[in-house]
């Protein structure tokens, strides 16, 4: 007799564009392909909603999602004025009146109506597992209403991001107090029988307000991207581009090229004047080149497969000076058994050690000799390389992520 299939809520945050590199949608696309692949032991639902004036998940969307999951739920919130009343509210409260940002245990994304229809939801089945991602929504599943085990996937600490945040046009006269707000959020992460970080860093920040058994780290698994000891062996590609940068339009993205731009590039330059650098994401909207380095830099916008660029670049940069979590630009480089050349701030949530498998730090100059060293030097690249792929085996592959999540949901 066949064991019964274990029943899952699990909430999603946004429509899933399977083509986005974002690292939101990249966590949770690797988590729908474990499941995609354990379909003979799970029954997943999926649930999220739409928020007041906007359909975010048309018939188009709900059709896609459908592929990784057995049902789809959406909470019509684009049609509950009282909804869109009770956060508009707030923030007006927070923002204008007292002049900071949202706690970062408010419900603003999880208001009342929401919370109604995902405790109905839980009603009507029998659920074994209700999984939440991102901290905004724990509202949704933060009061224990059913037997089903309450699992929240932090993606980033949230009161460490919104702090970063404080830099951001539009948030920077906004106060924010992180420490009252960091025992706020592990107040509320405290209600849920597991809590996911995706870092080493972060369970080291958390390990002392949480309980051992409560906290479980999983790395973030790329789906659908090749390993990296199965990729084309480093030394066998043929390369078009020397660097390579991956990034959506946000400001940590913005702030770290334009450092790279303005105090690394030109010193590679110097050295190496026929440098290629390619940038590929919606982050080319936001950067201007110097007309003098027009004929070393391709600005690609949106590429829908990122397999190729990757295989057909030496080196991969993460230039960060700003941000928290997770770089999922730097998994992918990983995945690709890419020598990566990054900023202390953006390697800190991954395994990457400084002359080991990667080159990590915040110097221009010392950043630019460790580029120039990776170009001149087959043999270091190729070194780099092999060292980033054990590393991304043993932390990021299928194998060692599914055994995480395998244990988790008692596998």
């Amino acid at each position: 007799m066949s064991q019964a299939k274990k029943k899952i809520l699990f909430h999603l945050p946004i429509p899933i564009d399977s083509g986005s590199y974002n690292g939101t949608q990249g966590r949770i696309l690797g988590v729908m392909k474990y499941f995609s692949d354990r379909k003979d032991f799970f029954e997943v639902d999926a649930v999220s909603g739409n928020k007041f004036g906007i359909v975010e998940w048309g018939a188009a969307q709900k059709q896609e999602i459908l592929k990784c999951v057995d049902n789809i739920f959406v909470y019509e919130g684009d049609r509950n004025l009282v909804d869109f009343l009770y956060t508009r509210l707030q923030s007006l409260y927070y923002q204008k009146i007292l002049q900071q940002q949202l706690p970062v245990d408010s419900d603003y994304f999880a208001p009342p109506g929401y919370v109604r229809y995902m405790r109905q939801l839980i009603s009507q089945k029998n659920y074994d597992f209700i999984w939440i991602n991102n901290l905004d929504y724990a509202h949704l599943a933060a009061e224990k209403t059913s037997e089903a085990t309450r699992i929240i996937d932090m993606h980033d600490i949230t009161s460490r991001f919104r702090l970063v945040r404080k830099n951001i046009p539009g948030f920077e006269k906004l106060k924010f107090d992180y420490e009252s707000n960091f025992k706020r959020e592990v107040k509320l992460i405290d209600k849920f029988d597991t809590v996911i970080i995706d870092a080493q860093n972060e369970r080291e920040i958390l390990s002392s307000h949480l309980p051992a058994t409560k906290l479980r780290l999983v790395p973030t698994l790329i789906e659908g991207s090749i390993s990296g000891s199965s990729t084309v062996p480093y030394q066998s590609r043929e390369f078009k581009y020397d660097l390579l940068f991956v990034g959506a339009n946000n400001q940590p993205n913005k702030d770290g090229l334009n450092f790279f731009l303005n105090s690394v590039f030109p010193e590679i330059v110097r050295h190496k004047p026929d440098t290629r650098f390619v940038i590929a994401g919606k982050i080319v909207r936001e950067i201007q080149i110097d007309a003098s380095f027009k004929e070393n830099v391709d600005c690609l916008g949106y590429v829908p497969d990122l397999a190729d660029i990757y295989l057909k670049s030496r080196v991969a940069i993460c230039p960060l000076i700003t941000g928290a979590g997770t770089k999922f630009k730097l998994v992918e480089a990983m995945a690709y058994a890419m020598p990566i050349v990054a900023t202390k701030i953006s390697a800190s949530a991954l395994s990457l050690i400084d002359g080991v498998n990667a080159f990590v730090t915040d110097d221009p100059m010392v950043y630019a000799e460790k580029v120039i060293r990776l170009l001149n030097e087959p043999e270091l690249a190729q070194k780099i390389s092999q060292e980033v792929a054990k590393t991304f085996e043993n932390e990021h592959s299928s194998l060692s992520v599914y055994s995480k999540l395998d244990a988790i949901l008692g596998m």
